[in-house]
């Protein structure tokens, strides 16, 4: 079974090749105008076989290429008017809306990338609590995605995450780890206190 489509994904090129060799034999340049016979070369009707293959082998790849491009165009453009619906959508306040709306300005998917307008839509769905945006405003604060960096500001959203999110839940288990290394003990638990107050200002209405 796997060799019949290996030699099924192959024939194409292979015929092509095939006959691009049979050609520059026969002509000394593949690329040149095909001998058309006549008198003098009664023998050259033996390479229409190959040359029609050649053709059909090569037509096939370019075919092949312009449908990936057509759908690369229209995923484009699907990304385009799916951000411009959600831009329209997000206003209104659904959080899980607006997440997806961040995730659009971050990836630079339907808009130019933004990582600011990309923090600010994670902002506002986190406040909602929506975990996966939590999650993901804990690792702008982290790693310095459109705010300045801040360790008790990322654990606090992680925090709140964590409950129903794993990603954010590990995320804080790390960060809390390497904290404690490298801080006294006194330090580490001043840490995890701003920590828990920050989450407790967030929750707040």
């Amino acid at each position: 079974m796997t060799v019949t489509v290996i030699r099924k994904n192959i024939a194409g090129p292979t015929i092509g090749l095939l006959g691009l060799a049979v050609m520059s034999l026969a002509t000394g340049c593949a690329s040149r105008p095909y001998p058309k016979g006549g008198d003098g070369q009664p023998g050259m009707v033996i390479f229409i076989p190959f040359i029609l293959a050649n053709e059909v082998a090569l037509y096939a790849i370019e075919k092949k290429k312009q449908t990936a491009a057509e759908a690369h165009e229209a995923e484009l453009l699907s990304q385009v008017h799916r951000f411009k619906e959600l831009r329209t959508l997000a206003v209104k306040g659904d959080a899980a809306i607006q997440c997806e709306l961040a995730f659009c300005y971050l990836r630079g998917r339907g808009a130019i990338r933004d990582v600011r307008q990309a923090t600010f839509w994670f902002q506002q769905s986190a406040r909602q609590g929506f975990a996966e945006a939590q999650n993901e405003l804990g690792l702008c604060y982290y790693n310095e995605i459109g705010v300045r960096r801040d360790d008790i500001e990322a654990c606090a959203w992680w925090s709140l995450a964590a409950p129903s999110h794993e990603q954010a839940r590990a995320s804080l288990v790390y960060v809390e780890a390497n904290t404690e290394n490298r801080l006294t003990k006194e330090a580490f638990a001043a840490f995890r206190t701003s920590v828990r107050q920050r989450a407790v200002e967030i929750k707040l209405p």
